[in-house]
């Protein structure tokens, strides 16, 4: 279907109590100095409105629209929180049908949500009638107390929550989903996280790195050590040879055993270089092993700390200025009903509805 020709959705009937079956008057009743009026939209056809109030009127006939007064208020809050990332605008409005004489008014009884402020009309449908208009409505000094008293229960019951991580310095507004919020407190947590990370195991790293380019030279020792021993224990044997065919040369003998004796001892100290250098790579070995342990470590404890953080999360009331309390409507408004003849009887049916 085009978009003129899909069904719009049905409003609701605002429950209504007429004290009796009045067919009113031609004439509206004015409304005092100072106080504004508005008029109610029909937007229930008479079809509509005899569905939703649950009623069957076989024969029905429309014998005419009867307007009865109630107070109608409506205003926009902004809430305004840089800190807090809070700048949104909410409505509160209220329609209150039969407002007590003594203009006292319980205004979280008659509130009114998503009231269509751009419906409101300033002209009455043709040929309408009228109810009378009584106390408060028909009193400035009643009416102006309420709208002071509208204002001041905004003021103290209407707020909106805004999300904080004082720890990541994250804050969200009302506008902001609580999945958006998190993903804004895991990325600042990460790059805070990966800073402290990279602080940490930099000096670390430089131990490591120290400790391993002590390993390779101690590596490249022992490897110069192991073919010095290589050597010297050939040269041994090689005296050892010398030294037992001299045994049937008679000549030379003490020469040789002194000569042996020095290669003996050359092997030792060349053996002790190979153990003193693969000690040393154990040792360094170990402590890189340490190192590794405590870097390991460090990068847990941090990670675990920031994965903390970014739970570590709260609500915050943001209560409005009343300078940010704009009142758009305030005053008279008269709703609209049916008047129906059926079955010989007069029946009346809410004409205005609450979508």
């Amino acid at each position: 279907l085009a978009p003129a020709q899909m069904a719009a959705p049905v409003p609701q009937p605002v429950p209504s109590k007429p004290s009796s079956l009045f067919l009113g008057y031609e004439t509206r009743p004015p409304v005092p100095s100072g106080v504004a009026e508005y008029f109610l939209p029909t937007n229930l056809s008479l079809t509509e409105a005899m569905r939703a109030d649950g009623k069957s009127l076989p024969d029905a006939q429309l014998n005419g629209v009867l307007y009865r007064p109630a107070l109608l208020a409506a205003a926009n809050v902004r809430f305004l929180d840089r800190k807090y990332g809070v700048d949104t605008e909410i409505q509160r409005a209220v329609l209150v049908q039969d407002p007590d004489r003594r203009g006292v008014v319980r205004w979280e009884e008659h509130f009114y949500s998503n009231f269509p402020v751009e419906t409101v009309d300033r002209e009455p449908a043709p040929q309408a009638r009228f109810s009378p208009l009584d106390a408060p409505l028909n009193e400035t000094r009643q009416m102006t107390a309420l709208q002071r008293d509208f204002v001041d229960w905004i003021y103290r019951s209407v707020t909106v929550t805004a999300r904080a991580n004082e720890t990541l310095k994250v804050y969200a507004g009302p506008d902001v989903s609580q999945a958006e919020f998190m993903k804004a407190c895991a990325e600042t947590a990460r790059e805070a996280r990966d800073a402290e990370i990279e602080k940490a195991v930099t000096q670390i790293d430089r131990k490591i790195k120290s400790l391993e380019d002590k390993k390779v030279r101690e590596e490249r020792e022992l490897r110069e050590d192991e073919t010095e021993l290589s050597q010297r224990r050939m040269e041994e044997l090689g005296t050892h040879a010398e030294n037992v065919l001299g045994l049937f040369g008679g000549r030379k003998s003490s020469r040789r055993l002194s000569s042996s004796l020095t290669k003996r001892r050359m092997t030792e100290q060349a053996k002790a270089d190979v153990e003193e250098s693969e000690d040393a790579i154990a040792q360094y070995e170990k402590d890189l092993q340490a190192l590794e342990q405590e870097r390991q470590s460090a990068i847990d404890e941090i990670n675990n700390r920031w994965g903390d953080v970014v739970n570590d999360t709260s609500e915050v009331t943001v209560t409005p200025k009343k300078a940010d309390i704009y009142v758009e409507l305030f005053g008279v408004a008269w709703m609209p009903y049916y008047m129906i003849e059926s079955g010989g009887s007069t029946v009346e049916l809410p004409a205005f509805g609450q979508e």
